[in-house]
């Protein structure tokens, strides 16, 4: 499997469609030049299995029918790799309700989930999972931590309310009590807060040669 033993951060997609995963990861490793994109692979067995051998800093996931299926595939791997970034990619018109994640279409510009991943001076994933995170109380509820890595992308709030189907009024609610839970005034200082908490997490970056 190639990608595996380098320094830039690992990339990998799982998809059980050999000629979509195929296509997919070289069309990644066509615009990602700051990322390793390692051979897709077909399920979550073999994601996981790589994953012990070598610290992903990104996985795309396949998103079906059944939500609790992908949950329980991005908790094992935010015990694997804590602090993976993870998106997921459907077929269908809509995610699967209750699901806490970000989901792009399958038939989506790969140069869009590129952007998503590749790693920037003030680039914070869309939805990152730290193990710090895992256990105990947390102060942000998973919508207001969404809404806080989109924000973090640079999206306005009419992109965040239509990504994650909400209202802007609610994507503001949401910023707002952000900014009351973390004793913040601005969007920097959330992002900054949040990261230093450990709440969001941040792609491996390269090492300076």
């Amino acid at each position: 499997m190639t990608g595996v033993a380098g320094d830039r951060p690992l990339l990998v997609v799982q998809d059980r469609q050999r000629l979509f995963r195929e296509a997919l990861t070289v069309s990644l490793r066509h615009y990602l030049d700051r990322v390793e994109v390692a051979d897709g692979v077909p399920d979550a067995a073999a994601l996981l299995e790589l994953a012990r051998r070598a610290p992903l800093a990104h996985a795309v996931v396949e998103v079906g029918s059944v939500p609790w299926d992908v949950e329980a595939l991005v908790e094992a791997l935010a015990r694997e790799c804590p602090g993976v970034g993870v998106v997921g990619l459907s077929s269908g018109p809509r995610p699967p309700a209750g699901l806490d994640l970000t989901v792009l279409p399958r038939s989506g510009s790969p140069e869009r989930l590129a952007d998503l991943v590749q790693p920037g001076p003030e680039r914070v994933p869309p939805f990152m999972l730290s193990a710090a995170t895992g256990g105990g109380q947390r102060p942000l509820t998973d919508q207001q931590l969404r809404v806080l890595s989109l924000l973090g992308l640079g999206l306005t709030a009419a992109q965040v309310a239509s990504r994650l189907g909400l209202s802007e009024r609610g994507v503001a609610k949401s910023k707002q009590a952000v900014f009351a839970k973390l004793g913040v005034q601005t969007q920097a200082e959330a992002l900054s807060a949040a990261l230093s908490s450990g709440l969001l997490g941040t792609p491996r970056r390269e090492e300076p040669a």
